[in-house]
């Protein structure tokens, strides 16, 4: 693949202890030059860490998201400014790898797909060990919800690795701010008869900062939300 025609979306709200090592693990394994987007919505270092990284990677680039409403508006910003034929979203707190990202953007390269879903909980995923058990039980609650409205398995809506063509970009048109557009990207893309399908990628526990999600309460903002995606006109 032509790095130019590749974009990875990094959304960052004050990750300024993880953002070294997620970019870190993209220049070993992601292609160089390719465009990364680092949306960053917070307060704290990690523009300016950003910043003195673009230097030394070819393709870096700060974008400060000013008015943040939360990880489905940076993931937004990030679509309108991609330039990449194919657009990855990989999470800024280095639970993920960037070796997956290959095997993520496979099957859009080859014409098997429009939506690529990273999953934790496929047979050949490397899904952490140390994760919480209310956070696995949440996604597989999650994504089963997700899989019986929309009647196409889905095995982890909610990871933070996933892919997409530019084209299914805009025929999705994402509209959600919050976590919502987790569900939101795989739900229109169904409605709308785009492939959707899962791949297996690894996970890791968080090395540095913690998680700034509120797992009940968005677990159930997400859950209606899905309902909602279903039947939307």
């Amino acid at each position: 693949m032509d790095p130019a025609e590749l974009s990875i979306l990094v959304c960052a709200f004050n990750e300024e202890a993880a953002i070294s090592g997620t970019l870190a693990d993209l220049a070993e394994h992601a292609p160089r030059g390719c465009e990364i987007l680092v949306v960053d919505g917070g307060n704290d270092r990690t523009g300016e860490i950003v910043r003195s990284l673009e230097p030394t990677m070819p393709g870096l680039r700060h974008v400060a998201h000013h008015g943040d409403r939360g990880k489905g508006h940076a993931v937004r910003t990030g679509i309108s400014m991609a330039r990449g034929r194919y657009q990855v979203q990989f999470d800024a707190d280095g639970q993920f790898f960037a070796r997956d990202i290959a095997q993520v953007i496979a099957p859009l390269a080859e014409g098997r797909a429009d939506v690529v879903l990273g999953s934790r909980f496929l047979p050949a995923s490397g899904a952490d060990p140390e994760a919480s058990l209310s956070r696995s039980l949440g996604n597989h609650v999650l994504s089963g919800w997700a899989s019986l409205l929309f009647l196409h398995r889905m095995t982890d809506v909610l990871a933070g690795l996933k892919a997409w063509t530019a084209e299914a970009g805009r025929v999705i048109d994402l509209k959600s701010d919050r976590f919502e557009y987790e569900v939101e990207i795989p739900a229109r893309a169904l409605r709308r008869g785009l492939r959707v399908m899962d791949v297996p990628v690894s996970t890791r526990e968080r090395g540095h900062g913690e998680s700034k999600v509120p797992v009940v309460r968005t677990g159930l903002r997400v859950l209606t939300a899905t309902a909602r995606f279903r039947w939307e006109k």
